[in-house]
Order: structure tokens, then C-alpha cells, then sequence
């Protein structure tokens, strides 16, 4: 049974442009379904991701998250805290439709990560469809095999291995981490950097996934940034991410006040 939400970032692909991803670290469920809610009822966002690693997310919350995402017709995505099978299972389990892996610096670790998205024989998930066999039809096997596989890219290491890590089998994608990437390069932190090391390092990321036949993605906080590395040739950007942008409207609504 096809599932059209499984298909949305791949839709976008399909039309030939970028899917268009929000960044979710607010624990709560309401301003998740808002958020899910006027991005689908407008068409502002393809994916929701939320962040495991840095975002206040525990299981409960992430249930009810992937679940409000879902309903209002958008990709659930979960950047995890790290490549571990039990944190792998729980977040597809429950539904996300796709994991991004941070801190992946070679491919044997990110074979561990496909290993972990997998049914066997492709893989060592453990089946338990908590929410991917709910409906009559549903094909929780087939759905694991269309669940997206994404490495970051955050490390020197990483970036060095780029290619090799990119042509590991079953991985569909390299997500590139500006912020930690760029400590790592030694430039300290920063989002929406504009260094020429970190357009250096963006242009590797995109050729190795070029050579691999897999996708590019890049971590943003503003719209204008992402849609530059859009153009670049990212096929997941980060348009919105929530603290930035409550921060953004705090700092705006300061700026407008005018008794």
C-alpha cells in the first residue's frame, strides 16, 4: 500500500527541485502541529525534522511529534542523537519516515547505520511496527525499505572520506553540518557560514553524492541561505528552524515597538 507522505521529499526530487525541511528542537507537540499545519496547508515545507541530538525531544514527545507531522501530510524526519540500532528502531518504529545521522566519519559506521534501518537480510532492525502496520495494507517491510538514509558530514575526517562514505550501499544521502563542521575545520562555531573552506567542503559533499548517484542536504537556519545552496545543488535544505526563527520575531517585534 503506497503511502504518500513516505514519498514527499522524493516528490520534490521528482519535480526536479529541493525538498524544502523544517528544524524542530521545542519539545512541544502543539507548536509542532502548528507548525506542520500551516507549512502543508500553504506548501511552505516538504519534511519536518526533529533533533534527537540537540532538541529536548524524549520518547513520548517524539511519538506524538512524528504523529502530528504525519497527519497534516508531511515527511517526519529524526536527526538521531547518534548511529545506535535501539534509538534507530524506536524513531521508525513510531513512524519517522527518515533519519539523519550525525557524526558519521567513515563508511563502516555509516554500513552501521544502513545495518540499522534494515529488516534482514539487508539489515539488523528488529521488527516491532509500533505505528507502520496500524492501517489495513500497511507493509511495514516495504515502508523500512523507503525510509531515507542520511550521514552527516560534521567532521575533518568525514570530509576527507566524503566519497567513500557517500558510495556506501543503501545510503541514500550526505547531510552536511556547517556548524560542527566548522569547528572542526577549525573556524569556529557558526551557522550559515560563508567561509571559502566551508564552500570548498560543500563542493566535495555535492560531488562525491554526484559520483554515488545519491542526494545532497545542508543544515540552515535562514530561507535565503538554504535557497542559495539550493542552487548550489543541495537536494535537502533547511528553510526554517524553530528557535532561530522565534528569536528572529522577538528581535523584530523589539525593533517595531515604537510607543
Amino acid at each position: 500500500m503506497a503511502d504518500p507522505v513516505t514519498d514527499t521529499v522524493r516528490a520534490a526530487w521528482a519535480a526536479g527541485r529541493a525538498a524544502r525541511n523544517g528544524w524542530l528542537t521545542v519539545a512541544d507537540p502543539h507548536l509542532v502541529e502548528v507548525v506542520a499545519a500551516r507549512a502543508a496547508g500553504h506548501d511552505l515545507l516538504d519534511a519536518l525534522t526533529l533533533d534527537l541530538q540537540h532538541g529536548l525531544f524524549d520518547r513520548a514527545r517524539t511519538a506524538d511529534a512524528v504523529r502530528a507531522i504525519a497527519a497534516h501530510g508531511l515527511a517526519p524526519l529524526v536527526r538521531l542523537p547518534a548511529v545506535d540500532d535501539a534509538e534507530v528502531g524506536f524513531v521508525l518504529d513510531v513512524g519517522a519516515h527518515g533519519v539523519i545521522a550525525p557524526m558519521v566519519s567513515d563508511p563502516a559506521t555509516a554500513a552501521e547505520l544502513v545495518a540499522a534501518c534494515r529488516y534482514p537480510p539487508a539489515g539488523r532492525r528488529s521488527f516491532g511496527p509500533v505505528r507502520t502496520a496500524l492501517r489495513a495494507g500497511d507493509d511495514p517491510v516495504a515502508a523500512a525499505d523507503r525510509v531515507l538514509v542520511l550521514a552527516m558530514i560534521e567532521t575533518a575526517d568525514a570530509l576527507e572520506r566524503a566519497d567513500a562514505i557517500a558510495a556506501v550501499d543503501g545510503l541514500d544521502g550526505l547531510f552536511v553540518g556547517p556548524g560542527d563542521l566548522g569547528v572542526a575545520l577549525g573556524l569556529g562555531p557558526a551557522q550559515d557560514r560563508e567561509e571559502p573552506a566551508i564552500h570548498d567542503a560543500f563542493r566535495r559533499v555535492l560531488d562525491a553524492c554526484a559520483a554515488a548517484g545519491v542526494r545532497a542536504g545542508v543544515h540552515a537556519t535562514r530561507a535565503a541561505y538554504a535557497a542559495a545552496r539550493a542552487r548550489d545543488g543541495f537536494a535537502l535544505v533547511t528553510v526554517w528552524s524553530d528557535v532561530p526563527a522565534l528569536l528572529g520575531t522577538l528581535d523584530a517585534a523589539a525593533a517595531g515597538f515604537t510607543p
